[in-house]
C-alpha cells in the first residue's frame, strides 16, 4: 500500500536548531547557520588606525632603507678615500716686494708683490682651486691692509705652480698704533707682513670629486728689507713653508 506521504510538499523550513526532543518526535532537522560576529564598542575593524599602522610601517621601511644606503656610500667613500691617501697642497712664498711704502699718523700707502710657489704632493689626485682671496697683513695685527681675489687654477698630479699676487693699497686706514709700528720697523730697515689665502679646493681622481671645501693658508713673518728713504724692498731670506689647513 503506498505512503499516504508520498508526493507531500517538504515541509523542512530554517531557522533554529530542531531540540532533540523534536527530533525524535518527527520534525525535520536542517543544518545551523552562525550569525555574523558582533563587535562591543571600539572593538571592531578601525580603518583609520589601519591606516595609520600602514603608514608607519612604510616609513620605518623607508627610514631603514635611507639608513643603510647612506652607511654603504659612506663606507665606499672612506675605503676610496683610504686607497688615494689626499694630501692638502704645499704653499710657500717665493720671492716678495714692497715699493712707495709710505705712512702717515692712521694710514698707509704701498704696493706689493708676492710670488706663491704651491705644490701638488699627491700622485692620484688633482686639485681644483676655486674662489681664491689673498690678503697682506701685518704681522703684528689681525686686520688686513689689502685684499685682491686671485684667479682659479688647477694642479694635476705632482704639479707645481707659481702664483702671482699683487696688492695696491692707498691711504689705506689702519690705525695709530699699527702705523706707529711699520713707521718703526720701516725706519730700522726691514718690515715684517704676513699673506692669507682662502680658496675653495676640490680632489678628483678620475669619476671621484670629493666636495669642495674650504683651504686656509698662512705665510707668516715675510720679512721685507725697506729702504727707509724712498721704502723700497723685497724678501729678506727664504721664509719656511706656509701653515695649510682644510
Amino acid at each position: 500500500m503506498a505512503s499516504a506521504s508520498t508526493g507531500a510538499p517538504d515541509k523542512t523550513v530554517t531557522g533554529y536548531p530542531a531540540q532533540s526532543s523534536q527530533i525524535a518526535a518527527g520534525y525535520p532537522a536542517y543544518a545551523y547557520v552562525a550569525p555574523p560576529p558582533s563587535y562591543g564598542p571600539g572593538l571592531g575593524p578601525n580603518p583609520a588606525q589601519d591606516y595609520y599602522r600602514r603608514r608607519n610601517t612604510f616609513l620605518c621601511r623607508v627610514i631603514t632603507f635611507g639608513t643603510i644606503a647612506f652607511a654603504f656610500i659612506g663606507f665606499i667613500f672612506f675605503v676610496v678615500w683610504l686607497v688615494l691617501k689626499p694630501r692638502l697642497p704645499e704653499f710657500r712664498v717665493d720671492s716678495a716686494s714692497v715699493s712707495e711704502l709710505n705712512l702717515t699718523q692712521s694710514a698707509l700707502s704701498a704696493e706689493w708683490n708676492f710670488t706663491l710657489f704651491v705644490r701638488n704632493p699627491n700622485t692620484k689626485l688633482s686639485l681644483y682651486y676655486d674662489r681664491l682671496e689673498a690678503s697682506v697683513l701685518y704681522h703684528g695685527s689681525r686686520d688686513s691692509l689689502g685684499t685682491t681675489p686671485l684667479q682659479p687654477f688647477s694642479q694635476t698630479k705632482r704639479n707645481q705652480t707659481r702664483v702671482p699676487v699683487r696688492f695696491d693699497v692707498v691711504s689705506e686706514y689702519v690705525g695709530e698704533e699699527v702705523a706707529a709700528r711699520i713707521s718703526g720697523e720701516k725706519s730700522t730697515g726691514s718690515v715684517g707682513f704676513r699673506v692669507r689665502v682662502f680658496a675653495l679646493v676640490k680632489f678628483r681622481s678620475g669619476f671621484w670629486w670629493t666636495r669642495e671645501r674650504l683651504l686656509r693658508v698662512f705665510c707668516d713673518r715675510v720679512q721685507i728689507g725697506v729702504d727707509p728713504k724712498n721704502g723700497t724692498g723685497s724678501l729678506m731670506g727664504q721664509p719656511g713653508a706656509c701653515e695649510v689647513d682644510l
